[in-house]
């Protein structure tokens, strides 16, 4: 029977990137972070447009960089909706991953957030506001 960390890794989508000259926290974001974003992004997307639609933030006649910059203002402005998409990410580091998280977890956060907004603009056309 695998373990927690075998269980985790084998459900990642295999994300190919050259490693070779990259520094610890950039291996972190390649190795970890990318295929867990990757993994959750329709669990991200939901939570999204929850906070939309609870919030009754309603956008539609915006441009799409306007669209970009509200989406940017409601995640970095919300600490509670900041920790539940942190939260969904951690929830899946094997025990060797957390303890890297715990050494960076400042610099993590803020890939880790950096990358969820990336990921999210990227996909407007899939938001309901």
């Amino acid at each position: 029977m695998k373990n927690r960390s075998e269980q985790l890794q084998s459900i990642r989508p295999v994300i190919t990137i050259d490693n070779s000259k990259s520094t610890d926290l950039e291996l972190f974001q390649s190795v970890t972070l990318r295929p867990i974003l990757k993994f959750q992004n329709d669990l991200i997307l939901t939570l999204i447009n929850h906070h939309l639609a609870e919030h009754k933030i309603i956008v539609k006649n915006l441009t799409d960089n306007k669209k970009t910059e509200r989406i940017h203002e409601i995640i970095k402005g919300n600490l509670q909706l900041k920790q539940l998409l942190t939260g969904v990410t951690i929830a899946l580091f094997t025990e060797e991953e957390m303890a890297f998280y715990l050494e960076n977890k400042k610099e993590v956060v803020k890939r880790t957030i950096t990358m969820i907004l990336e990921r999210i603009c990227s996909q407007l056309s899939e938001l309901n506001f």
